[in-house]
């Protein structure tokens, strides 16, 4: 008998709705922190529970894609890729990720293209080398499109 995929719906959030992002991290386990005024995405499920989340953060020089979760049910079902293709709506060239190192074939696939730690802006590597210092096994990456 195969297995029907549920149907998953990306969709921004508004202002007012940020904290249903911080809620979905929370109730997960995982590290992101939306802030209002941020470009965040959510994806829901048939139910419409929030499985998926992600946000982009502006900074004066750049924008940093983060926050990119997926609830552990619902993983390897396209619900990162759903979310990433909505949100790349906002990338330009000056976005940047900082993904597990395992997902960068993933990243690769979304248009990003790897960035060595040495050739990073001072922003940027600034932010890049305070998360490594954390234990962080990360990649730099920028989009490219």
């Amino acid at each position: 008998m195969a297995v029907i995929q549920p149907s998953y719906s990306p969709q921004w959030l508004t202002d007012i709705e940020i904290p249903l992002a911080n809620k979905f991290y929370r109730m997960h386990g995982f590290r992101g922190k939306a802030k209002r005024h941020e470009d965040c995405a959510v994806v829901r499920s048939e139910q419409s529970e929030v499985v998926g989340c992600g946000y982009i953060r502006r900074y004066e020089a750049f924008k940093l894609l983060s926050g990119v979760a997926v609830a552990p049910d619902h993983q390897g079902r396209g619900v990162a890729r759903a979310l990433l293709v909505l949100l790349a709506e906002r990338f330009d060239r000056d976005t940047y990720t900082f993904p597990y190192a395992h997902l960068e074939p993933f990243y690769l696939s979304l248009g990003f293209e790897r960035v060595g730690a040495e050739v990073l802006a001072e922003p940027v590597g600034n932010l890049f080398h305070s998360y490594l210092k954390q234990g962080r096994s990360i990649l730099a990456m920028v989009f490219r499109g």
